[in-house]
């Protein structure tokens, strides 16, 4: 008997051996996602680097602001002080000028002090020694001498004092010469004046102590 061919059936039932169809819509959304995402990274990557090409140039602009900024304040300070160094100058030298008057003043005061202190010891001494009026004396007559004219003046109450001693040793000086003595109210005491035909020689004490005063006024 002739065998009766049947169909193969699927154990696992009549459709699930069916081929699945290929679903082009699901390809379509997947690759989508995928240019998307891509599309996506590649913004941000330019927007990062616009941001980064943006700091740097607000980086740069602001060193350049800066550098422009210090390049003007330099230019103003050079000039300000331009402006200001002749007058510091001459604040130096009116502060200069000014210690020097100080220090001249001062020192004209302090040998003004100084010399009034040697004109008191220097009288006190001859009222204790009347004897430093014959040396004055003797000092102007040896630079007077030759002259045929002398006259020594003195203090009133030197010349009442020594007025005798002092002819003696005017004459002794004098020698050829003709001498007289007289009392003069003019002269302070302690001192004398030695007169000539041709001048004077003034050996009072005042006198004595404006030569050094000079002196030493010269020196500095």
């Amino acid at each position: 008997m002739a065998g009766i061919i049947k169909a193969a059936t699927s154990q696992s039932g009549d459709m699930n051996g069916l081929a699945q169809p290929f679903q082009f819509g699901d390809m379509g959304n997947a690759y989508l996602q995928k240019v998307q995402v891509e599309a996506a990274a590649i913004i941000k990557q330019a927007r990062d680097e616009a941001a980064k090409v943006k700091a740097q140039a607000m980086e740069d602009g602001k060193r350049a602001a800066i550098a422009a900024a210090e390049a003007t304040l330099k230019t103003r300070i050079d000039q300000q002080l331009q402006t200001l160094t002749p007058t510091l100058q001459n604040a130096v030298q009116q502060i200069q000028q000014s210690r020097q008057a100080w220090q001249r003043h001062w020192e004209q005061h302090a040998l003004k002090l100084s010399l009034g202190i040697a004109s008191r010891v220097i009288r006190r001494q001859l009222a204790q020694q009347p004897e430093i009026t014959l040396d004055l004396v003797k000092e102007g007559l040896e630079l007077a001498v030759g002259h045929e004219h002398i006259t020594v003046r003195l203090n009133p109450a030197d010349h009442a004092a020594l007025g005798d001693r002092v002819l003696k040793i005017s004459q002794h000086l004098a020698r050829l010469g003709q001498v007289q003595v007289v009392s003069d109210p003019q002269i302070t005491s302690g001192g004398c004046r030695i007169d000539t035909e041709f001048g004077n020689v003034d050996q009072r004490i005042e006198t004595q102590l404006d030569r050094i005063a000079q002196e030493l006024g010269s020196s500095n």
